[in-house]
């Protein structure tokens, strides 16, 4: 039953957290809109950007479940190797998305990148409201 709630409670964040990032990403059109450099590139690369945030989110979840399991079972060593190894996939699919939306020369690298930064600093402001009970 605490693994169902768990569960239930990741995905809450999970959501909250998106929701967050679509949030930033509004902020980030309006602000190319202002300086009049909103176009198809900027739309496209903070699009990617912000999936790539929250598809990361997604795996650092799902890898913490998988670790969890893990050294639930008895072995925290090959839950620990576990948790690196998503890392290291993680950030390098990150930065192959990148990459690919870079030299497609169809996204704003720019606009790419920002979305990134600012889920970190989501992370933080959820940390902060996060209640202490739970």
């Amino acid at each position: 039953m605490n693994e169902m709630n768990d569960k239930k409670q990741t995905l809450r964040e999970l959501l909250i957290m998106a929701a967050g990032e679509l949030i930033c990403l509004g902020l980030l059109y309006a602000g190319f809109a202002l300086l009049g450099k909103l176009d198809g590139k900027v739309l496209l690369g903070g699009a990617v950007g912000a999936f790539t945030a929250i598809l990361n989110y997604f795996l650092m979840a799902v890898g913490v479940y998988a670790a969890a399991e893990r050294a639930r079972t008895g072995d925290p060593a090959r839950g620990r190797r576990m948790m690196s190894l998503s890392m290291l996939g993680r950030y390098l699919l990150m930065i192959a998305i990148l990459v690919i939306g870079a030299k497609s020369g169809y996204c704003s690298v720019i606009a790419m990148v920002i979305p990134l930064a600012l889920f970190r600093i989501l992370l933080y402001v959820g940390e902060f409201f996060r209640r202490k009970d739970g």
